[in-house]
């Protein structure tokens, strides 16, 4: 066991129970496991934690995080129209690719109807990015950039599940499809068909910017 250094400590042990909840959720993962994998003792995860749920809790409030801070570098740079649109799909495809454990993490909660997340504050959660998502598709709408028939708050959701699904279904659709969707040049190639997809809907006549 390494000496005590808390927020190292910490640290490792949210590592740890963010890969034991992403491979067995929240009811399969054991924090015998967890403390293990950390090389911390378990008693250490109560004190810091109270208990596997407040752990938990911990390990959604940071993938949030990790998510919220990728699109809060979509607000800083202003992104419009056209451009919005390939920024955004392209910073989730990289995200997800290169978060496994919180697509499965999601995947997980959802199966739990999102028990656990409707627990946290919405101050711990809230992602100010899709109330600019919203609100940029909307000023889209009304320049005549976007369709003006075109319902913000739906396109914006539309936009990050169908990002979502390209990672959450790899597997099975592999199968279905005969075709490794994990793939580096596969994930590329459904990046760039999501974004011409959704600027096919928002621009029917594709007029440059």
């Amino acid at each position: 066991m390494r000496e005590r250094d808390p927020e190292k400590s910490k640290q490792s042990i949210l590592a740890a129970a963010e890969s034991e909840f992403a491979e067995k959720g929240y009811y399969g993962a054991r924090v015998d496991v967890i403390a293990e994998n950390a090389q911390i003792n378990k008693r250490m995860i109560y004190a810091y934690f109270q208990d596997k749920e407040g752990l938990y809790k911990q390990v959604l409030f940071q993938v949030y995080g990790r998510m919220e801070e990728v699109e809060q570098n979509l607000i800083t740079h202003k992104y419009t129209g056209k451009k919005l649109i390939y920024e955004i799909i392209s910073a989730y495809f990289s995200f997800l690719k290169e978060n496994p454990t919180f697509v499965s993490i999601l995947m997980w909660e959802n199966l739990n109807r999102g028990q656990y997340l409707k627990e946290l504050e919405n101050s711990r959660i809230e992602r100010r990015t899709i109330k600019f998502f919203v609100e940029t598709l909307e000023a889209g709408r009304l320049d005549g950039t976007f369709r003006a028939d075109i319902d913000p708050w739906h396109t914006a959701l539309s936009l990050i599940t169908t990002c979502f699904a390209n990672f959450s279904n790899q597997y099975t659709l592999s199968k279905l499809f005969r075709s490794d969707l994990t793939s580096e040049e596969m994930i590329e190639q459904r990046r760039v068909h999501t974004i011409n997809l959704m600027i096919a809907y928002l621009c029917p006549d594709n007029k440059e910017e």
